[in-house]
């Protein structure tokens, strides 16, 4: 069999077993004319391990049809669907398509609303709409679909019109990540290479010498450069990107793998830059035999204190979890933890700055003491895991051929992640190859994995080394 013939196999017989287990339960798959709901999400949700694959073999047979020419020049504009999206965001399509039902509206209807050129929109329609993202059903007339719907704010125009800053509150969050990767972070994707060849530049670790700064025109690091007086837009659009790339079966991450239960009775807990304590809540909610301590910046603390006050009032006061302001680059002060935990944290950094702090929760560590970062972690797109096979978890099943190894990641945003955190921070998304030897230079050494379906993050246990 061809290769052709078996990447089309695989999306045929991936499709009709998908629907035959949908028909078995008396539901249909959502196709692109059915708008985002929780039902309906619920069913992708469901079935994402599944579509993985066939997702996969679609993109490859896609790459193996093309001619490498406009294959190629294709690729090269694809920065502007980023773009467009971000446009379609400002001006508040998805919401006002929402509002106008499945018959659509006109571009010169769709345009009043923020009085924007409506020739210009409409072409920016079009071409997101040969990506199924909105439909065009008459000429200059459009419609959302099921991917457009996925950008939508939960608001009533009106009420974005009347604050557009605040758009983003309360949404889902899919809008404002959209917006900041096809605004903020297009400018340092388009001073990466600039960037990568300068001798300087192209070796650094600093997260002020990274694309960022160069496409931003700044000196500040990206984080303070946020909490400037003229990037409020951007200050505004942040906290609601990040719960856009929150999974929304994130609690398992926390909840499982690790055996908390088993950890003896008031054992300590240390969420180590562990913001206003999402992480911990979870934890503390389902594991009451542990204590906790969420450390995190003053300002950060902070707020976790009123966070913690609304949403589960007594935890602090009784003392089963404490809020304490602390910098992760400091000596730790903390030397009973049973547990250190680090969410998201280490792809925020490079070698040199990630070494710094994983030393400082080592000097601390007891014999006992295990480490805990939850984070994704980049797949090699080879077969050979023989430099990993001897910790439990590090390798998956690979895909068979002529897939590539990983359907899940392949599919997935992660390795354009790396390439945004490489571009944002000069940090980056690791192997498990990469984390082992960050590892192995801060006095640790990974015991287990503890594997998730992508896109959740996976869990490194890590001991002593």
């Amino acid at each position: 069999m061809s290769s052709v013939e078996a990447l089309a196999q695989v999306i045929s017989n991936g499709v009709k077993d998908i629907q035959a287990q949908c028909t078995a339960r008396g539901f249909s798959y959502p196709t692109p004319d059915v708008v985002c709901s929780p039902e309906t999400d619920a069913i992708q949700n469901e079935f994402s391990s599944q579509a993985a694959p066939i997702i996969a073999a679609a993109y490859q047979l896609i790459a193996t049809l093309s001619h490498p020419q406009p294959y190629l020049l294709g690729m090269g504009l694809w920065g502007y669907f980023p773009a467009s999206l971000a446009y379609i965001d400002a001006t508040f399509v998805p919401d006002i398509l929402r509002e106008a039902g499945d018959k659509g509206l006109h571009v010169n209807d769709i345009a009043a609303a923020t009085k924007v050129h409506p020739g210009r929109l409409g072409r920016i329609l079009r071409l997101l709409a040969t990506r199924h993202v909105f439909e065009e059903v008459a000429p200059d007339v459009f419609r959302n679909t099921r991917l457009s719907s996925g950008m939508c704010l939960g608001k009533s125009v009106k009420e974005i019109l009347e604050n557009p800053l605040g758009r983003w509150d309360g949404s889902s969050g899919v809008a404002a990540i959209v917006s900041l990767n096809g605004h903020e972070n297009m400018k340092t994707a388009a001073s990466l290479t600039e960037t990568l060849l300068d001798p300087v530049t192209g070796f650094s670790e600093e997260p002020t010498e990274a694309a960022f700064q160069r496409g931003h025109r700044t000196r500040l690091p990206c984080y303070e450069w946020l909490e400037e007086p003229e990037n409020i837009i951007t200050l505004s659009k942040f906290p609601n990107a990040m719960r856009g790339t929150t999974h929304y079966n994130s609690d398992k991450v926390v909840n499982e793998g690790f055996e908390w239960a088993k950890l003896p009775e008031g054992s300590l807990v240390v969420d180590v830059a562990g913001g206003i304590g999402n992480l911990t809540m979870v934890l503390a909610s389902t594991h009451k035999h542990l204590r906790y301590v969420v450390q995190d910046r003053p300002a950060v603390i902070k707020a976790a204190h009123e966070h913690w006050a609304q949403k589960m009032p007594g935890y602090v006061e009784k003392g089963i979890v404490r809020l304490e302001p602390h910098d992760m680059f400091d000596p730790q002060y903390i030397r009973d933890a049973s547990i250190f935990l680090l969410r998201y944290t280490t792809h925020n950094w490079s070698n040199k700055y990630a070494t710094k702090f994983l030393t400082r929760l080592r000097e601390a560590a007891q014999p006992e003491t295990k480490l805990i970062i939850i984070d994704g972690i980049s797949d090699y797109l080879c077969r050979d895991t023989s430099s990993i096979d001897n910790i439990p978890g590090a390798a998956k099943a690979a895909a068979p051929e002529p897939l590539l190894a990983y359907p899940d990641s392949t599919i997935g945003w992660g390795y354009l992640m790396d390439m945004n955190m490489l571009g944002m921070m000069n940090c980056q998304e690791r192997t498990v190859g990469e984390f082992m030897t960050l590892l192995k230079a801060s006095g640790w050494k990974i015991e287990r994995i503890c594997r998730f379906e992508a896109p959740l993050p996976q869990q490194i246990i890590c001991t002593l080394l």
